[in-house]
């Protein structure tokens, strides 16, 4: 196989394509728009999308797939029939309209965690925004993001759109020094996935955004509803075995409710570890210096069972406790797998200092939580961290996303700014997908400015 015609070959039909839908009414957009969401989110496919995404990847669990799948497309969707980019946006204070346009054909590279949510917003985006686009998936899901893209095709060619508009990267690309040919042939790559990637994509000659990484610190304040907190962290770590960057991963509680919040995570079925268990976990969290494939993104019981721990119920996530002027240790760090960091604050400042710390240890930029009922805690604590995003009352890894019951942007990839060395201070969202024309006309005068002048 000669990769490199291939990749020209990749490029020339992704564009061919392209030009074709770059006069195509938003209405005949829109709808291949709905019609795509139809096809992939009815139960069957889904279901089968989901459960080969876990047997390929070993991550997370079929059921929590689904509903991500579910959940984040159709508040997506939702989002990108809202706009309308086939008539100028006006901005009536400053008289100006803006006009996006395609950018042309985007390479976006997806990660092995979410094999169906992440190439489906890409998608989506990318059609909405007039682009064809080329997915290179983590080679872990690839065969999950092909019949991903096999059954989007389906529906394109039923609608009489050109099925490239749409490609996947050839496997054996994905691990090659050549996938960097395709990154400089592409318009714009988008890259949410390992440092592998990101280390190529930097090497590329066109424009790129890539994302950090995630490490959220969870504040719980003194004034909060126990039983509603809890409820609301253990259904956030749990989910999908934690295979969001955004899962809580260490909860920093106020000394004058520790022992209470502990009683209530228990009951909702986490499970603390004693001092031998921690040292059991310790001795298999690292093989050969990364962390250990056979616990990432697994069952907690399963996970329980390799430090010998056997518990009849059901776990949904399992707690380490540690003291806050620990030096760097692993449960600072971000954990791809339901286990989360649990340290006593002394008070509110004291936990602000422990967020601080778990940033700067890794998740610069990311996002960070907060359970109170004290605006002024809540503004000092988003003041004082270097975060893109604070999520506040919510469920950190359903939230930081975007969902709809907060007004950030749908995706699954959320940019870290400076802090994380990216350029995108805030969630990957349409605009990113485009290029913006501005018509910039002399603002109107108001009448004090006109008799000052006379």
């Amino acid at each position: 196989m000669d990769l490199n015609n291939e990749i020209k070959n990749l490029v020339f039909v992704a564009k061919a394509s392209q030009l074709k839908i770059n006069t195509f009414e938003e209405k005949k957009i829109n709808k291949i728009i709905i019609e795509i969401n139809k096809k992939i989110l009815t139960k069957s496919i889904n279901f089968q999308l989901s459960k080969l995404a876990v047997e390929e990847t070993k991550f997370g669990n079929i059921n929590d797939k689904v509903i991500k799948n579910f959940y984040k497309t159709n508040s997506l969707v939702k989002e990108l029939l809202k706009q309308k980019l086939s008539a100028p946006f006006k901005n009536s204070k400053k008289n100006i309209y803006e006009i996006y346009k395609p950018i042309g054909v985007i390479c976006g590279v997806t990660p092995s965690t979410n094999p169906i949510a992440t190439p489906l917003n890409y998608i989506l985006n990318s059609i909405k925004s007039r682009n064809s686009i080329i997915i290179c998936p983590n080679p872990r899901a690839y065969n999950t993001c092909l019949m991903l893209i096999e059954n989007i095709r389906i529906v394109l060619k039923k609608h009489r759109f050109p099925i490239n508009l749409i490609n996947i990267a050839p496997k054996e690309l994905l691990r090659s020094e050549m996938i960097i040919n395709l990154f400089n042939l592409c318009d714009r790559n988008i890259v949410t996935g390992n440092k592998n990637f990101i280390s190529k994509v930097q090497k590329s000659n066109k424009p790129y955004l890539i994302f950090g990484a995630g490490n959220p610190p969870i504040v719980i304040d003194k004034d909060v509803d126990l039983k509603k907190v809890v409820k609301s962290v253990i259904d956030s770590k749990s989910f999908d075995y934690s295979t969001s960057c955004s899962s809580d991963s260490v909860l920093i509680v106020n000394q004058e409710i520790y022992k209470n919040f502990l009683k209530e995570l228990i009951k909702n079925h986490l499970y603390i570890l004693n001092q031998n268990e921690k040292k059991r976990l310790d001795d298999i969290y690292f093989v050969k210096g990364t962390i250990n494939q056979k616990i990432i993104a697994k069952n907690p019981n399963l996970i329980l069972e390799m430090i010998d721990i056997k518990v009849k119920k059901q776990i949904k996530v399992i707690g380490y406790e540690i003291n806050s002027e620990t030096p760097k240790h692993y449960i600072f760090d971000e954990k791809i797998l339901p286990l989360i960091g649990i340290v006593k604050a002394k008070n509110f400042n004291h936990s602000v200092k422990i967020a601080k710390k778990v940033l700067n240890i890794n998740g610069l930029g990311h996002s960070a939580g907060i359970y109170s009922k004290k605006k002024s805690n809540i503004m000092f604590y988003s003041q004082s961290l270097p975060v893109s995003r604070v999520l506040v009352n919510q469920p950190h890894s359903k939230s930081a996303g975007g969902n709809e019951n907060n007004g950030l942007n749908t995706t699954l990839s959320l940019g870290c700014g400076n802090w994380g060395n990216n350029i995108l201070n805030e969630n990957l969202a349409l605009k990113e997908f485009c290029n913006i024309t501005r018509v910039v006309f002399r603002k109107k005068k108001k009448k004090n400015d006109r008799k000052r002048n006379s």
